[in-house]
């Protein structure tokens, strides 16, 4: 069966219009195309401060130590004894005088018992004596006795006074041991430990206590012979503990160097504070160090990382339409913000310290002055240094 021409022309003019409607729309896009990229892309845009090469930096450093009492004393009896009484314990404060122990006093109770009936016999025989010798005296004047008689009873009446000073001076040592025999507290502070307990017999000089003094601290810092001499005593220094900056007096210096780790012990007296420290904590001294080394002080966002443990500064020579270098420095010092670096950098450099991201060195770009000026960048750097 054949086709009519009428379909025919149909699907001619089906197939033809869309045809001609998708070229259409194809040229009247092209026709707003740039026939010619543009001359020149628009320019990066960098901040930029001078190089200023500086000769040498001060090196922050840390010293550690320990927090320990001005005084730490072992207390115990002038005397041998047995313990009668302790009134403390580990942890407890004390108070200067306070009595925290006590010896038994039997014996010197009754030592003392004996001497007091002795003192009363020989103040006897004294006032005998004394009475004798008025007696003679009177007999002698009167020619009834002679004066050889006259002279013993003077001696006897001498010898019985000697007798009660006697009797009484040993009561005052025997006053002096039961003194002796409480033990009170040298000074304010607290019980570190109690290595004997009640019933205990000790020597004389025998460990009872081991108290601390809580008013007054002291800081025990190792430092180098080379750290050591530049310090000295009455200087003010900065202490860092629990995160907090103490001041800190030079109170002595070692003249002996620890065997074991070839230190020299510097003691600091704390000042009052009322920060929390107790003996035992660590406590840090911050100073510094000058270092004879040629190089230049830079923000560390300026610096991006390189090759072989180096990194990477960007320079231009000036500012406006900047050709893009590349330096590799060695960090030698880095502090909070900045970082002191050596390379191949001079006076006539500008570094690139802003808007460093993504460049390659050869780029084109357009450096302007950063609000950045060398003096703050030196005055932050030098805010690092602990003087």
């Amino acid at each position: 069966m054949k086709s009519s021409p009428s379909k025919s022309l149909l699907l001619a003019i089906t197939i033809i219009i869309p045809f001609l409607a998708i070229v259409g729309l194809m040229l009247a896009a092209g026709s707003g195309q740039v026939s010619a990229p543009p001359s020149e892309a628009k320019l990066h845009t960098v901040e930029v401060i001078q190089v200023v090469p500086e000769k040498g930096y001060q090196q922050q450093q840390l010293a550690y130590g320990r927090i320990e009492s001005a005084n730490l004393a072992n207390l115990g009896f002038e005397l041998a004894g047995k313990i009668d009484q302790i009134f403390v314990d580990e942890g407890d404060w004390i108070k200067s005088g306070q009595r925290i122990a006590v010896l038994d006093t039997q014996r010197l109770d009754a030592s003392m018992k004996e001497l007091d009936a002795a003192l009363q016999r020989a103040k006897a025989d004294q006032r005998l004596a004394l009475q004798s010798k008025e007696r003679v005296a009177e007999l002698v004047r009167r020619k009834l006795e002679s004066s050889q008689r006259l002279d013993e009873v003077e001696e006897s009446a001498t010898v019985a006074s000697a007798l009660v000073e006697q009797t009484q001076a040993r009561i005052n040592t025997l006053q002096v041991e039961l003194q002796k025999s409480i033990l009170r507290a040298s000074f304010d502070g607290t019980v570190v430990s109690r290595p004997v307990d009640p019933g205990t017999v000790v020597s004389a000089g025998q460990p009872v206590l081991l108290v601390q003094q809580t008013s007054d601290y002291d800081a025990r810092i190792a430092l180098s012979s080379e750290q050591a001499q530049h310090l000295q005593v009455g200087q003010q220094h900065t202490l860092m503990a629990n995160g907090q900056a103490l001041t800190g007096v030079v109170k002595s210096i070692a003249n002996t160097r620890q065997l074991n780790t070839r230190t020299i012990d510097v003691i600091f007296t704390l000042l009052p504070t009322h920060a929390a420290l107790l003996p035992g904590d660590l406590i840090a001294l911050t100073y510094s160090t000058h270092v004879e080394e040629q190089g230049a002080w830079v923000p560390k966002q300026a610096l991006s990382n390189g090759i072989r443990g180096l990194w990477t500064l960007f320079t231009v020579t000036d500012k406006g339409r900047q050709e893009v270098t590349s330096r590799s420095v060695e960090v030698l010092y880095s502090g909070e913000t900045h970082s002191y670096v050596r390379g191949a950098l001079s006076a006539n450099d500008w570094m690139i310290v802003r808007g460093a991201q993504r460049l390659v060195p050869g780029q084109i770009v357009h450096a302007v002055g950063s609000d950045i000026t060398a003096s703050v960048l030196l005055s932050d750097a030098s805010n690092q240094r602990v003087q």
